[in-house]
């Protein structure tokens, strides 16, 4: 290939991406000039998914089902607690629990990670349908911004439903279109679902509940996995 031909084909590549940069900044900034005129928030990160929030206080019951046990959590989060320690286990299975049950419960609650919010990548950013109680926009998150223990998500795509009557996000719906690996389960299917709802003095939004339910490949056989987190009692820190 002639020198002109390959300048001639950069010039083309260049000028082809910036025609696409500039057409994603034109989608995210009608998409978040929808949002505005709803009057909703335009921020599209998903703060604290570690931690939920570290303005509140809380309780929490977990639980885990598969095909042959059931096993309940109750838990505490207290923000003013050291970084890696702000989750304690009360009981589990309605019993004091275990030192095992304890450093279990630890490795996947309390991470020493900061809190951080999960951007999204620009590029994914659409609205998927658009009426007159809802407004549902899709995307995905940057695997770089979420906490180790959900880069996954980053894998997955989002879709973050706004209510338009109470003008403000209510629930954020997780799901993988090809099969992923989270820790030892090799996942075929996930579906998360996190409910949000305004605090207490309904200054910011909290979490509410979480469910999630993985089909995952084990021993060539299809098991089904159900996390059920439900939060309660928040009791804002003065």
């Amino acid at each position: 290939m002639k020198k002109t031909q390959v300048l001639f084909a950069l010039l083309f590549t260049f000028s082809l991406l910036g025609t696409l940069n500039q057409s994603i900044a034109q989608n995210t900034d009608k998409i978040k000039k929808r949002l505005s005129e709803l009057g909703i928030s335009s921020d599209l990160s998903f703060k604290n998914l570690s931690e939920n929030t570290a303005e509140y206080s809380y309780k929490a019951t977990f639980t885990e089902i598969t095909s042959d046990k059931t096993t309940v959590q109750i838990a505490n989060f207290d923000p003013r607690k050291e970084q890696g320690s702000r989750w304690t286990l009360e009981t589990v299975n309605g019993k004091t629990p275990s030192k095992k049950d304890i450093k279990k419960f630890n490795k996947a609650h309390n991470s020493t990670e900061e809190e951080t919010a999960a951007n999204p990548d620009e590029n994914s950013i659409k609205i998927v349908s658009d009426d007159e109680h809802l407004l549902v926009i899709g995307l995905k998150y940057k695997e770089s911004d979420l906490p180790e223990e959900s880069k996954f998500l980053a894998q997955c795509d989002a879709e973050l439903y706004f209510d338009k009557e109470a003008k403000r996000l209510y629930k954020v719906k997780f799901f993988n279109k090809a099969p992923l690996k989270i820790k030892i389960f090799n996942v075929v299917k996930l579906d998360m679902t996190v409910e949000l709802m305004p605090s207490p003095e309904g200054e910011t939004t909290v979490i509410q509940d979480q469910n999630t339910i993985m089909d995952v490949k084990m021993l060539r056989q299809m098991v089904e996995i159900t996390h059920k987190a439900e939060y309660y009692d928040y009791k804002k820190l003065k």
